[in-house]
């Protein structure tokens, strides 16, 4: 996880490089900056000329036809093969 922390630290550029920051502070500016980005595409002239894309079709609640069926949580945290830092871990944090 702290490498997932670092990488964040590294991508956000509303991070000072040079202090040291908590990992909610890190959180807390990642939120900011999906934000600021979120705003950023919804206002570019750009994309505002161009049509919304059309809406997905409507499925009841828990069903979607081309998802594959999930594995319920408590399914995986009884899992003892499923231990935390595993190698393959790290691709969370690509």
């Amino acid at each position: 996880m702290n490498d997932c922390y670092s990488r964040l630290r590294r991508l956000v550029p509303t991070i000072p490089p040079n202090k040291k920051v908590s990992k909610v502070e890190i959180l807390q500016h990642v939120i900011d900056y999906i934000l600021d980005l979120q705003l950023a595409l919804e206002t570019h002239p750009a994309l505002l000329r161009q049509p919304p894309p059309p809406a997905p079709p409507h499925h009841p609640a828990g069903t979607c036809p081309s998802a594959p069926p999930r594995t319920p949580l408590t399914a995986l945290n009884t899992d003892p093969a499923g231990a935390v830092n595993k190698q393959g871990d790290s691709i969370l944090c690509r």
